[in-house]
């Protein structure tokens, strides 16, 4: 038999107390195992992002030169802010940014038309799918340095091939060494490398689309076509929706590539918000000017993924 009498001098409510003590001290130590585990993230974050969007934050109200250090840093108010509606380098940047913002539409539509055509029973759509990724992981140098090549005016494959095809050379594009056709030259780089990605997310949420919806279709009459429009592209809303998002951020922060490509040229025609903030930050070292940029640059995003999520939440609720 056990044996339910309790030790002598303690009651119902000693063994209590005693035991939610040792309860409280095994919380204790799982939650400060925790704290240490995730201490050296959490380190970095604060020295190395949160300061750094602090500082930013106080340099963007001041006269920062980069090479003078902060103690010679004057506060000027909001004269960054005000001098940007006047900076003809800045307008540039965002006419060329909002034809940029195009490409991401354009990719999205491809690329859904792509992984739905390569969903299907074909011959090599596994190694089609990676030769659509590759550009995605390639060094963004060695992408520049061969569509530089591509898009030589004389000598570039492409401009061949339109000759051959029967344009004049006068008429031929001078694609990166043209201020007309630049940033068409530009954009269609990003088209490629962004695709595969694209097609990679596409592909793996039209496999949850359930095949009764199909089904039901073909007993209807429905074609390929009329099935793309109103069962596809439908079901694939949340992956659009997240892909519309990075598109966007990655289009408004882009600056490497065309830098690397073009920078910024020729004149102002490929210019981009961010290129001109590395530009004004290390190049022109109008450091306090650049920090305005960079909070100007994150507060269209953060209006920009707003407005797309609260679009995406009005039409769920319809």
């Amino acid at each position: 038999m056990r044996n339910n009498k309790q030790p002598p001098g303690m009651n119902a409510a000693t063994v209590y107390v005693k035991h939610r003590h040792g309860l409280s001290h095994v919380r204790l130590r799982e939650t400060l195992s925790g704290y240490l585990l995730v201490a050296p993230s959490l380190l970095g974050f604060l020295v190395l992002t949160l300061f750094g969007i602090v500082f930013s934050l106080a340099m963007a109200f001041t006269d920062w030169n980069l090479l003078k250090g902060v103690d010679e840093a004057n506060f000027i108010g909001l004269k960054n802010f005000k001098d940007m509606f006047s900076d003809v380098y800045l307008r540039a940047s965002i006419r060329n940014n909002l034809l940029l913002l195009l490409v991401v539409p354009i990719s999205l539509f491809l690329s859904a038309v792509l992984a739905n055509v390569m969903n299907r029973a074909i011959y090599g759509k596994g190694g089609a799918r990676a030769l659509f990724f590759l550009p995605y992981v390639t060094n963004m140098v060695a992408i520049a340095t061969v569509w530089q090549a591509l898009f030589h005016k004389s000598r570039g494959p492409i401009n061949v091939l339109l000759m051959i095809l029967g344009i004049s050379e006068e008429a031929l594009p001078g694609w990166l060494s043209s201020s007309k056709w630049a940033l068409l030259g530009v954009a269609i780089v990003l088209l490629w490398k962004n695709l595969g990605y694209n097609i990679l997310m596409y592909s793996g949420a039209l496999q949850s689309i359930p095949k009764d919806y199909y089904e039901a279709a073909d007993l209807d009459g429905a074609n390929a076509v009329q099935k793309f429009f109103h069962i596809t592209l439908p079901q694939l809303k949340p992956t659009s929706f997240m892909l519309t998002i990075l598109g966007i951020i990655s289009s408004l922060q882009m600056w490497s590539f065309v830098q690397i490509i073009t920078n910024g040229g020729p004149g102002t025609a490929t210019y981009t918000v961010g290129l001109y903030i590395y530009r004004s930050a290390f190049i022109t070292y109008r450091t306090g000017f650049a920090c305005a940029l960079a909070w100007v640059l994150c507060f269209a995003i953060m209006i920009v993924t707003v407005f797309r999520w609260r679009t995406e939440r009005k039409y769920e609720n319809e």
